[in-house]
């Protein structure tokens, strides 16, 4: 089972952040990894098709999950999760697609707890069926692994993209949060952010650097070099969390990326400690 070199390019473009973990992924498991990557790229585009068309495409994935779970496949990425991960709950998926539900439909988190249910569930999700393909038998402590660096991967994005979500209506920050620093919403709308919301900010940055840290050490050798190609993909995250931490009223202005050399040194410094 091959993907098209179409589904690769758009999921995985040369020199990206995904391109370095499915880089250094092991041979076996690049497929499967890839498969992945092309499935959360199709709800990306999905998420950013006119309402009615996403509404569509989001059912029609809802339908192939269905298939993926009756080993009935149509996509070239379910054809190859169907045969590289036999042993898995497919039906994990479908919490996947309500995460990319609440994305179309701009889903606002009361408490940290409704986000971190978006999150785990999201990409979180996707990492924990990539890491059904790294091992014959993953344990349960992998599997959860997997899902939090997935969560935290997206977290990453969602403090880089801040500024541009906001733009479009969209805010991955829980309202309480706000509410306790008495931040009014309207006031994010701005060029200048209120000093309150740059040190919130700052202070998640600190949260997710040191709980990517605490699930490192808590990691087995074994679990470790299991999970390397979404440890990479997440050691380059964190590279752009501490870019955000320094300064985020200046780093969330433009796309932030690391330079192509950070990425490769970073990339490469972590699949090496991890052999």
């Amino acid at each position: 089972m091959m993907l098209d070199q179409s589904f690769l390019t758009r999921a995985l473009p040369p020199g990206s952040m995904r391109y370095y973990a499915w880089l250094y992924c092991p041979d076996a498991h690049r497929e499967p990894l890839a498969a992945v990557f092309v499935i959360e790229s199709e709800l990306n585009d999905t998420a950013r098709a006119s309402h009615d068309v996403a509404h569509i495409r989001l059912q029609w994935w809802r339908e192939e999950i269905d298939n993926l779970i009756a080993g009935q496949a149509r996509h070239p990425a379910t054809q190859v999760l169907q045969h590289h991960s036999r042993n898995s709950d497919f039906n994990s998926l479908h919490a996947v697609l309500l995460s990319s539900a609440q994305e179309l439909a701009r889903t606002t988190f009361e408490t940290e707890a409704e986000l971190s249910r978006y999150l785990h569930g999201g990409l979180g999700g996707l990492m924990a069926m990539g890491a059904h393909c790294f091992t014959e038998h993953p344990s349960p402590q992998l599997i959860d692994a997997a899902t939090r660096l997935g969560a935290f991967i997206r977290q990453a994005e969602i403090l880089r993209d801040l500024r541009q979500d906001l733009h479009h209506g969209r805010l991955f920050i829980p309202l309480d949060e706000l509410d306790t620093l008495n931040i009014e919403y309207e006031s994010l709308q701005s060029s200048e952010w209120p000093p309150e919301f740059i040190a919130l900010i700052q202070s998640r940055c600190t949260q997710q650097l040191m709980a990517l840290n605490t699930l490192k050490q808590g990691l087995l050798t074994v679990e470790k070099q299991a999970l390397r190609p979404l440890l990479v993909l997440a050691e380059l995250h964190a590279g752009l969390i501490r870019m955000i931490s320094l300064d985020p009223t200046r780093y969330t202005r433009v796309p932030l990326e690391l330079s192509p050399l950070r990425k490769l040194w970073l990339a490469w410094r972590t699949a090496r400690k991890l052999g």
